[in-house]
């Protein structure tokens, strides 16, 4: 989860900052008529059955990082070659767009099962957003992170970085039979 706190940080707009930490800090939902019941963040798998990226304990987290690191490179690359991108957009949007994860699963051992949640994570997140006032376009980015269409620059870099870190993890877990390799995997050890 620090980790996730030192990317916030890079964000340069400070209100936006602010609430990107404080909604990675303290992830309730702000209606409380939700009757959805959350895992902890440190918890929560990246993926879901059906498509099993990120499955471990902390999955989430460690594909959050995945996420916008890439997307951040991804920006990086975009503004080199082509022109301005809103950084502060991915980078907040990045860290966000799975948050409301924590509403999708119950745990029961070391299972996870899906709970039977009328809006998908995607939406419940949107909402959130809404809730707590973050800009229009990071809404609509978060809502819409699982499909390219319809998405403006910094939606499209988030919807590829969110898909190359989750088929990557995928592939290398599931496909391939191996782990990735990189430290996060033998960080448990």
């Amino acid at each position: 989860m620090d980790n996730l706190i030192k990317l916030a940080e890079k964000i340069k707009d400070k209100d936006l900052r602010e609430k990107t930490i404080s909604l990675l800090k303290d992830p309730k939902l702000s209606n409380p008529a939700l009757a959805c019941k959350p895992l902890k963040i440190e918890d929560t798998p990246g993926g879901f059955p059906g498509f099993e990226h990120h499955m471990e304990k902390g999955g989430l987290i460690k594909h959050t990082e995945g996420v916008t690191l890439l997307a951040m490179q991804m920006a990086d690359f975009v503004e080199e070659r082509y022109g301005t991108v809103n950084k502060d957009f991915v980078i907040t949007a990045a860290l966000l767009h799975d948050i409301m994860r924590l509403y999708d699963f119950d745990k029961i051992g070391d299972e996870y099962s899906l709970q039977d949640n009328l809006l998908e994570h995607e939406e419940l997140g949107a909402c959130e957003l809404y809730a707590r006032g973050f800009p229009e376009e990071i809404v609509h980015m978060v809502l819409k992170h699982l499909k390219p269409e319809g998405q403006g620059l910094e939606g499209t870099i988030l919807h590829y970085a969110d898909s190359v870190d989750s088929f990557s993890d995928f592939y290398f877990r599931e496909l391939s039979g191996h782990e990735c390799g990189c430290e996060c995997c033998h960080d448990e050890d």
